[in-house]
């Protein structure tokens, strides 16, 4: 009896020890889940604080906006007088004003040039070959001719063929002599094969028809006539001078 007393009151201990363990976890857990459900009320109250006191461009109204009045006849504004042209405006007003929105224009735009042969020549000897191959028989080899040859005696003048800006002088192994001058029109105008006047320098300005240099020679096309090797361009393309130039055919 003595042991069976002991073995039951120890079984009395554990399961009122246990039921004691229960409640206090589950008080515990009750406790946990009450302060997390306040945490999440106060951040979710803080950010709608947030969104709707410091969010840029965004308004909530904590009233609401009252239906429109009607607006009487003798409350409504007038039209603008500047909404609608005088009566009194004349053609004559509106064509100076049409003239005077168009002026800028017409003095953005490039003045036309008038281009006049670069010498005294004897004719074309190749004409500019418009991207075609013809061969070169210097060097016998077949491209295209993106200029004119025009013939002339060696040491007769080179002049310009139109006013402009010296943009370039040099000394080219292949093509000799060289002068490329800027117009005021966008063209770009190259002279190949001219011994160069000793006055002419980068930027120098430069009138139609002044001497620039004279004939001299150009070692790609040594074993042509003498001549020189005149090209234009505009927008970074090659340009007939037949175009701009009174050219003519070499008659030798």
């Amino acid at each position: 009896m003595k042991d069976k007393g002991f073995y039951i009151v120890l079984a009395v201990c554990i399961v009122g020890a246990s039921a004691a363990a229960w409640v206090t976890a589950n008080k515990t857990l009750d406790s946990i889940e009450e302060n997390n459900k306040k945490i999440v009320e106060q951040s979710v109250s803080g950010e709608e604080k947030i969104w709707k006191d410091d969010s840029p461009g965004i308004s909530i109204p904590d009233t609401p906006v009252p239906a429109e009045q009607p607006v009487s006849e003798a409350e409504k504004p007038l039209p603008s007088s500047s909404s609608q042209p005088p009566a009194s405006s004349s053609s004559g007003n509106t064509a100076d004003s049409v003239a005077g929105s168009e002026q800028p224009k017409q003095q953005q735009s490039s003045p036309a040039l008038s281009y006049v042969l670069p010498l005294d020549s004897l004719g074309v000897i190749t004409p500019y070959s418009n991207g075609e191959l013809v061969k070169n028989k210097t060097l016998n080899v077949w491209r295209t001719h993106d200029g004119v040859d025009l013939r002339a005696e060696k040491g007769a003048a080179v002049k310009a063929v139109a006013d402009g800006t010296v943009a370039e002088v040099r000394v080219d192994p292949l093509w000799g002599g060289t002068i490329t001058l800027t117009h005021s029109d966008g063209h770009v105008t190259t002279y190949c094969g001219v011994t160069v006047d000793k006055n002419l320098k980068k930027d120098s300005q430069v009138k139609s028809g002044q001497q620039l240099g004279t004939v001299s020679e150009i070692p790609a096309e040594i074993s042509m006539e003498s001549h020189i090797h005149l090209t234009f361009r505009k927008n970074d393309k090659y340009v007939d001078p037949a175009t701009l130039l009174p050219l003519k055919a070499d008659q030798s």
